[in-house]
């Protein structure tokens, strides 16, 4: 069995795991996570456990691998990497066939691919780009490398988003292009 191959308790409740176990967590608000969804039901196709009473989104990731994510400290506050470390991080994780209705569930998109795990550097790439979308380059605490590079290179604003608050609010979301080619780029994966 791979990593990428695991799968929610079978029971009726909600089971209470730790992060950091099985699989790390990455949790952002639903407004960001409502945008990550255009592309990320396209790309990753993953399911992503949303939580209508706190406003949350969980992806949960393989073990180990929400701690070695670029994108870190970049994303700041508005998106928690779970994983092992001082202090153990709990996370709902409602059965396998719990997708519909009030409370805690699976989000699965009509052609989901069966997976649970999500791969974090893209996804973090998404959730960065949905971070700029709602609120404007500087609601990330610092710049991307890759971004950055590429917009010195062109001499083009980075894409996906507005470059501040006074900006309309483009008609889609999209990822900056060395932003996704870089974590995409199988010499940033883990090796297994």
């Amino acid at each position: 069995m791979s990593e990428m191959d695991w799968v929610p308790p079978s029971c009726d409740a909600v089971a209470l795991l730790p992060a950091g176990l099985r699989w790390d967590a990455v949790r952002t608000f639903t407004v960001f996570a409502r945008r990550a969804f255009e592309m990320l039901d396209v790309s990753e196709r993953c399911a992503p456990i949303v939580d209508p009473l706190t406003a949350a989104a969980y992806w949960l990731v393989p073990a180990g691998q929400a701690s070695v994510v670029p994108q870190r400290e970049r994303l700041g506050r508005h998106v928690a990497l779970l994983g092992p470390g001082p202090g153990t991080h709990y996370v709902g994780v409602p059965s396998a066939h719990r997708n519909t209705g009030p409370g805690l569930r699976w989000r699965l998109q009509v052609d989901w691919s069966g997976r649970y795990l999500a791969e974090p550097r893209h996804l973090c790439v998404i959730l960065a780009s949905a971070v700029r979308f709602a609120h404007g380059a500087a609601a990330l605490s610092s710049p991307c490398p890759a971004c950055v590079w590429d917009s010195a290179r062109t001499g083009e604003a980075p894409a996906g988003g507005r470059s501040g608050p006074a900006e309309p609010v483009p008609c889609c979301l999209e990822a900056d292009p060395a932003c996704d080619h870089t974590a995409r780029a199988p010499a940033n994966r883990r090796r297994t």
